[in-house]
């Protein structure tokens, strides 16, 4: 008996040892505060043909950033991806019922998911179409309306 209590406290000791192990600082050439939509396609049905948005980026005054801005200037600000369709492809493209495709950086998550099928179609009883958030690895975040217009 007292064998096994000498036993279970070194097996006790060394889970507890390599537990504090794996407490290390992460390493920061990993830990990335990206938090942006490189680039969003929509679907309007499984089949069909795929649309790239345009994404528009805003500083955190609600300024346009001009092409080429830095991470910095993006900082507290929040991005519009928007889809322009044909009026005349409306029946064939549904906005109310679309496939959403983002391209992010590896350690980037967005909420609510992406997968299944979202309303981005602007209306009256829509008029934001969908929002979603990217947050980065070290919890950085922006938010992204997303809307579907019938032109």
């Amino acid at each position: 008996m007292k064998m096994f209590k000498y036993s279970i406290s070194i097996i006790a000791s060394l889970l507890i040892l390599f537990g504090l192990q794996g407490c290390a600082e992460a390493d920061p050439n990993y830990i990335h505060d990206d938090c942006f939509i490189s680039q969003l396609i929509a679907r309007g049905s499984r089949a069909g043909t795929d649309f790239i948005g345009k994404i528009t980026e805003y500083d955190k005054n609600g300024n346009e950033l001009p092409e080429g801005f830095t991470k910095e200037e993006a900082m507290g600000g929040s991005g519009v991806i928007t889809f322009i369709i044909a009026a005349e492809d409306a029946e064939e493209i549904d906005l109310t019922n679309c496939y959403l495709r983002a391209t992010v950086t590896y350690d980037e998550y967005i909420t609510p998911t992406m997968s299944g099928t979202h309303n981005i179609l602007v209306t009256e009883e829509n008029p934001e179409g969908k929002v979603f958030v990217v947050r980065s690895g070290e919890n950085s975040f922006r938010k992204y309306r997303v809307m579907g217009i019938y032109d």
